[in-house]
Order: C-alpha cells, then sequence, then structure tokens
C-alpha cells in the first residue's frame, strides 16, 4: 500500500514539475514574442512612413539633395 501512495506522490511531484516548468516557458516565450511584434510594428509603420513621404515630395516636385 505504501508504494502505490510512493508512486502517487512522485507522479504527482512529476505533473507539478512539468506545470511549472510549462508556466515558465510560457511566460518566457510570451515576454519575448510581444518585444519582436512590436519592433517589427514600430518598423513596418516607419517604411509606411517613409514611403509616403517619398511619394509626397515626388507628387510636389521637390528633390532631396
Amino acid at each position: 500500500m505504501t508504494s502505490l501512495f510512493y508512486n502517487f506522490a512522485a507522479i504527482w511531484n512529476l505533473l507539478l514539475l512539468l506545470a511549472a516548468a510549462a508556466a515558465l516557458f510560457g511566460f518566457l516565450y510570451w515576454f519575448g514574442l510581444r518585444r519582436v511584434l512590436r519592433a517589427r510594428r514600430i518598423a513596418n509603420a516607419r517604411e509606411r512612413r517613409m514611403l509616403r513621404e517619398a511619394a509626397e515630395r515626388e507628387a510636389t516636385g521637390q528633390t532631396r539633395i
């Protein structure tokens, strides 16, 4: 009977360890992914602004030297 209890306790500890590891990796993945998406959004906004300004300069006939 005690070996059954010890086996159950070992399995329960393993599940708790896996849950803690999954929570840690999930947080780190979310944190890293959020930074990457923010940097990408900023880069896309900068590129759109540069293209818009270039189109405005071309439309008005201004040249940049």
